[in-house]
């Protein structure tokens, strides 16, 4: 344990022990003092973690090795001539938190800040966890980490009476390494592998566990001007600005690792567990450029016509130009006649006929978007009680690219040794426009006393052209294949939402609230392709209601429910269902309730508590009943049933002393560890829970000193317990004015 660990532990825990011994009394408390300027807050806070420190990190934002420094920080100076200069700050090192501005301000003429401020974002860095094998894979050197930093300058121009200027550049940028939703294959989970005359695996062994990471390395620079003028009753609006994005992003991915088929293959007379005739070990690194260029244009205004009728509208223009570099390098390893070698882009080519070979992929291309928007509406109030808002906004998206990708791959037959190099380019290109239209409508109704109506509506419809030509690799032919797509796309949602507030007394306030949403997309493909039929309708409607009591002046309930349902219908020109064409079927409802209860309890004036729980029972169909034979095991509900839990106590120890009690929980479920023998377990299973102990003591009129002592222990069954840690978290701060 290093000297700086133990300091802060040993501090955090100085700080719990006396808040323990502190006497508690029930006399009322002066309040302390809160600063707004011209005050400094240190702080230093730390962790004696068991178990995994890469899931602590990333579950709870904190450093494993704590973190200590300038919490926060303002200064305020006046200087000559109305003018003030205020200097922000934060230097949290561990955290790697850091924030320093400065903002100055002329009275009656503006004000300009610059400043820079960075922040550290964990990961965990882990991959799947398989239960027949009890298998877990994670990353070697799992603590990552991405930085994201941004440097701004902004100010405003604002003299008497004259057109207000502003304008602001900023800088934003993300460096590091996190992990990726992305997982490489491996048979190395406990399933055994059956060789030999007529062995037949009841169930796979290959799944998706082994984790993967990617690189980043991103930049954007923004810049914008904008004038802002009132004249009479219009306000008007009007901005240029652009942007200049430069990404570098590398994605690693590694499959079958510690697995290679023997050469030659092992002979079995009888069906023989065998698993060392695996997959073939393989590495792949995605690297992806994002160059962008890109600049917009926008002016809105307002007109008050009267006390009765606004109107408002506005116009945006966007372009940008956009170069894509892609490249795929894939290095597979294959023992053979000559030995174990490793081929870029290499497949076994025994069989040339049966498979799409693997290859290496160098790709460049552009690409050019065009979006102009539009609305118009107006804001009308025909009487005290009642108010109405009308709008249109209107849309034309326009997008065109192409890029040339060059294939290469080896294939390697592992019985002569011989490997023969294919390689081809392919020819990509896509052009769409989509032209979206959005009428909206508010209402809003006080005319019934101590009752609030509102509801408001928008459908949006859209018409798209997609033309897309593709050529690729073919790794059984070995030549171009070429496919001429084109699909005209039809949109239409609708969102509607109907509600009322009703102060039914002073004790009572009920609110109620109905909303659906209803989508449908239909995809008409033409030119020979397919399945050129497809449509996707998918609708969700529910309601909100909420009610508050006050059966006292010190106690106040809150009760919450949310019902959210949703059914899916999609049609499919070429499907067979049930021995018929042209199926329709249901896919993916869901429905997901809500309940949540909070409580204030005002004790006395020296004391308090709240309370807050939640309860969410939440699932998605995807159990389809249309399904039948050995189809039907591959298939399970997902749900995400949680239940959530939080308490503080708030009370006053003695005149400059307050204390409070947190307590929180959580607890998931929905692991489905059955489901290991057809597919991969997925489902959130976990359970959490945190108590901590804190007092604050004012030292004096301008110091006041903070401390926290508590614990965290953090159970994650969806990773089979290897991500799971527990452990004293303690906290200690100081805050002085000058």
């Amino acid at each position: 344990m290093n000297s700086y660990t133990f300091a802060l532990r040993t501090t955090g825990l100085a700080a719990g022990l006396a808040l323990l011994t502190l006497p508690v009394g029930a006399a009322e408390t002066d309040a302390l003092p809160t600063f707004d300027t011209n005050y400094i807050t240190v702080s230093a806070g730390s962790a004696d973690v068991n178990g995994s420190k890469a899931a602590y990190q990333a579950r709870t934002a904190n450093a494993k090795t704590g973190a200590a420094g300038i919490e926060d920080m303002r200064f305020d100076y006046d200087l000559k001539d109305k003018t003030t200069l205020a200097v922000t700050g934060r230097a949290l090192a561990g955290q790697e938190d850091y924030l320093l501005s400065f903002k100055l301000t002329k009275e009656e003429v503006g004000s300009v800040e610059v400043g820079y401020k960075t922040f550290r974002t964990f990961y965990d860095g882990a991959g799947g966890f398989f239960p027949i094998g009890n298998v877990w894979l994670p990353l070697f050197g799992r603590h990552l980490y991405v930085d994201r930093g941004q440097l701004y300058l902004q100010g405003t121009i604002a003299l008497p009476k004259a057109p207000v200027f502003s304008f602001k550049y900023s800088q934003s940028t993300r460096d590091g390494r996190k992990d990726s939703t992305t997982l490489g294959d491996t048979n190395l989970t406990g399933i055994p592998i059956l060789a030999g005359p007529g062995a037949v695996n009841p169930i796979a062994a290959m799944r998706k566990l082994l984790p993967t990471y990617v690189d980043l390395d991103e930049k954007n620079d923004a810049w914008e001007i904008s004038v802002h003028h009132k004249v009479g009753n219009t306000t008007a609006h009007a901005s240029v600005g652009g942007n200049a994005i430069k990404n570098l992003n590398v994605r690693e991915m590694q499959q079958n690792i510690g697995e290679l088929a023997v050469f030659p293959a092992p002979v079995f007379t009888v069906p023989t567990v065998n698993n060392v005739r695996a997959g073939s070990p393989r590495r792949t690194t995605m690297t992806q450029r994002h160059d962008e260029e890109g600049y917009h244009a926008s002016a809105t205004f307002e007109t008050k016509i009267d006390n009765k009728l606004t109107v408002f509208g506005g116009l945006l223009y966007h372009t940008a130009d956009v170069e894509i570099q892609t490249s795929r390098q894939m290095y597979n390893t294959f023992a053979s006649v000559l030995g174990v070698a490793t081929y870029p882009g290499g497949f076994n080519n025994n069989s040339p006929a049966t498979a799409r070979a693997p290859y290496h992929l160098v790709a460049k291309g552009d690409l050019e978007f065009k979006v102009l928007t539009g609305n118009f509406g107006a804001r009308f109030n025909p009487s005290p009680n009642l108010a109405l808002e009308a709008a249109l906004r209107g849309e034309r998206w326009e997008d065109s690219g192409k890029n040339l990708a060059n294939y290469s791959s080896q294939g390697v037959n592992t019985n002569t040794g011989v490997v023969t190099s294919y390689a081809s380019k392919g020819q990509h290109g896509v052009n769409n426009v989509e032209k979206p239209w959005t009428p909206t409508l508010d209402v809003r109704y006080t005319g019934i006393k101590n009752v609030a109506l509102y509801a408001s509506w928008e459908y949006r419809t859209a018409k798209q052209d997609e033309h897309v030509r593709y050529e690729g690799l073919n790794g059984v032919l070995k030549v171009n294949e070429l496919d001429m797509i084109g699909k005209k796309i039809e949109e239409t949602h609708t969102n509607a939402t109907v509600g009322l507030t009703w102060n039914v007394n002073p004790a009572l306030n009920l609110r109620a609230e109905l909303f659906t949403k209803d989508h449908q997309d239909d995809y008409i493909g033409y030119a020979d392709v397919t399945g050129r039929d497809y449509v996707l309708n998918f609708d969700i409607y529910g309601t909100k209601l909420t009610a508050v009591v006050k059966p006292t002046n010190t106690v106040n309930l809150t009760s919450r429910y949310i019902l959210q349902r949703s059914k899916a219908v999609t049609f499919n020109g070429g499907l067979v269902t049930a021995g018929a064409l042209n199926g329709s079927v249901d896919a993916k409802d869901a429905a997901r309730h809500s309940f949540s209860e909070g409580i204030t309890w005002n004790v006395s004036k020296s004391a308090y508590v709240q309370a807050n729980g939640t309860v969410v029972f939440d699932q998605v169909q995807t159990m389809y009943p249309w399904i039948s034979g050995i189809a039907k095991r591959n298939f399970r509900n997902s749900d995400n049933n949680y239940v959530t839990g939080d308490a503080t106590v708030g009370f006053a120890i003695a005149k400059n002393t307050n204390g409070m009690i947190q307590a929180t929980y959580y607890r998931a479920n929905n692991f489905d560890e059955a489901y290991a023998a057809v597919a991969m377990p997925l489902g959130a299973s976990g359970k959490e829970s945190t108590i901590s102990v804190g007092v604050k003591h004012k030292l004096g009129a301008k110091t006041v000193i903070s401390g926290k002592l508590g614990y965290i222990d953090s159970h994650n069954g969806t990773l089979g317990g290897f991500a799971d840690f527990s452990g004293p978290l303690a906290f200690l701060s100081v805050q002085h004015a000058f």
